[in-house]
């Protein structure tokens, strides 16, 4: 009497089967974190001539869920193997289009992509090793373009194989097929490409780094992020620009991250009642106020009595401060600047500003 209730059909399939089906899905819902840790354990042999021991738990961390995803999918693939559709709903062959091909087709194109969330968490585990091994000499702009353009070639592969396998597409006949069309998309995305081309280039050629202040054309600001079309610039009020890769090789750049000094340019305007001498006096004081300094300032300098203005007698000053940081920049300029006031106030002068002097003849 169990036995014929076991063997009872229910929609085309025996009880048994039924249960088969089940269990093994409550099995794996059970499991799966278990085997995938332990596929996880042995998937990382593979990367144990890069990756130290101790890089174990971000991968862990990385590959846990995609490996219990692909487990879930094969489970239940496996588990609706033990059914079939009752006979009566004469449904089409799998070849044919109908509830079967689109089945199929679902499970198909869910199998490549839990495959292709591993490849991809593959080019996150390999940045992370890179980007955090001591004895790494590569640079970490140099990694995350080849973690980008690995993925851009996976989901490429993924795309073609979810058309061969899914939909059964004849790629050599698709790609044949493209042809002129092929084409005729190259020429509308000629912009496209001349920015990857330069996002090779800048990769290769390394004017500058993330992180780095770049000044292209108008353009000053930190380099935020090197893509492949377009390179992210937070500018110095804190707006984010995006600029096409194609710009900033054809444009003069100007790495001011890469640079020893900073350099600081003034004009100094005097009123036309300062006397020759001490406008001289002014000159040789501003020199040694610049070089007490030192060694924050550099010994190369300018500081000259420049032209008469329309209403000041202008004092060029120019020197150097031995340091890329801005802020150091700032606060030396500062201090020179009070110097300066001290100077000119020192030497009986006062500074001009725009002004018209009319001098009226009195008549008998």
């Amino acid at each position: 009497m169990k036995i014929d209730f076991l063997t009872k059909a229910f929609l085309g399939n025996p009880l048994t089967d039924w249960l088969i089906s089940l269990g093994i899905i409550a099995i794996t819902l059970i499991f799966n974190g278990l085997i995938a840790k332990l596929a996880s354990k042995a998937s990382y042999k593979f990367f144990k001539n890069v990756a130290s021991p101790e890089f174990y738990q971000e991968f862990s961390r990385l590959f846990n869920q995609p490996f219990v995803n692909l487990i879930n999918v094969i489970a239940v693939f496996v588990a609706c193997n033990y059914l079939v559709f009752p006979k009566e709903w004469d449904l089409a062959h799998v070849s044919d289009f109908g509830l079967r091909w689109v089945l199929h087709a679902l499970f198909t194109v869910v199998l490549i992509y839990t495959i292709t969330v591993l490849f991809l968490r593959v080019t996150d585990f390999m940045e992370y090793v890179y980007h955090n091994r001591e004895d790494g000499h590569t640079s970490k702009d140099l990694t995350t373009f080849i973690k980008e353009l690995s993925r851009v070639l996976i989901y490429i592969i993924s795309f073609f194989a979810i058309l061969a396998k899914a939909f059964e597409v004849n790629i050599t006949a698709l790609v044949t097929s493209l042809g002129i069309g092929g084409l005729a998309i190259a020429l509308a995305a000629q912009d496209t490409l001349a920015n990857l081309i330069g996002s090779f280039i800048i990769y290769l050629d390394k004017p500058f780094q993330v992180g780095e202040l770049i000044e292209v054309g108008e353009i000053r600001g930190t380099v935020e992020k090197i893509g492949f079309r377009t390179t992210r610039i937070r500018t110095l009020d804190k707006s984010l620009l995006i600029v096409p890769n194609k710009k900033i090789i054809d444009s003069n750049l100007n790495n001011i991250a890469q640079s020893t000094q900073r350099r600081v340019r003034f004009v100094i305007g005097l009123t036309y009642q300062s006397k020759s001498d001490s406008i001289l006096n002014i000159v040789e004081e501003i020199k040694a106020a610049i070089l007490e300094e030192d060694p924050i300032t550099a010994h190369e300098m300018t500081v000259r009595f420049l032209d008469f203005d329309s209403s000041s007698l202008n004092l060029l000053v120019i020197y150097f401060v031995n340091s890329n940081d801005y802020n150091l920049m700032v606060e030396i300029k500062e201090k020179i600047n009070v110097k300066i006031m001290e100077i000119v106030n020192r030497n009986g002068c006062e500074f001009a500003y725009p002004s018209q002097t009319i001098f009226l003849n009195k008549q008998n």
